[in-house]
């Protein structure tokens, strides 16, 4: 089957702008040891991640670290605080082109 072109540019090195609805995902870190599940990411919101895990399950970003599956050999970790924001303000950060002001001349 050919991956389609959301699978293509998704890499470790951008996964934090790319939407992780459906990606296999396992919680390595936590404050809390009831929030160390592994499962398929199913919704996210600004502050929770939840993932279908023998029920659903809501784990907070900003205290976890995830693991995403991105293929059958490549893994990347994220810390929960880098993701923390509004899925759709994040993916749209990756696309936003920096302006450069140029110096004001003086004459």
């Amino acid at each position: 089957m050919k991956p389609s072109k959301k699978e293509i540019n998704r890499k470790k090195e951008n996964i934090i702008h790319h939407e992780l609805i459906g990606l296999p995902v396992r919680v390595t870190k936590s404050t809390h040891n009831g929030y160390l599940v592994s499962g398929v990411v199913v919704d996210e919101t600004k502050n929770m991640i939840i993932i279908e895990s023998n029920g659903i399950k809501k784990i907070p970003k900003n205290v976890s670290t995830f693991e995403f599956l991105l293929s059958e050999a490549e893994t990347v970790k994220v810390e929960g605080a880098k993701i923390i924001g509004r899925p759709e303000d994040r993916i749209k950060n990756m696309y936003k082109v920096k302006k450069i002001r140029k110096p004001f001349k003086q004459r």
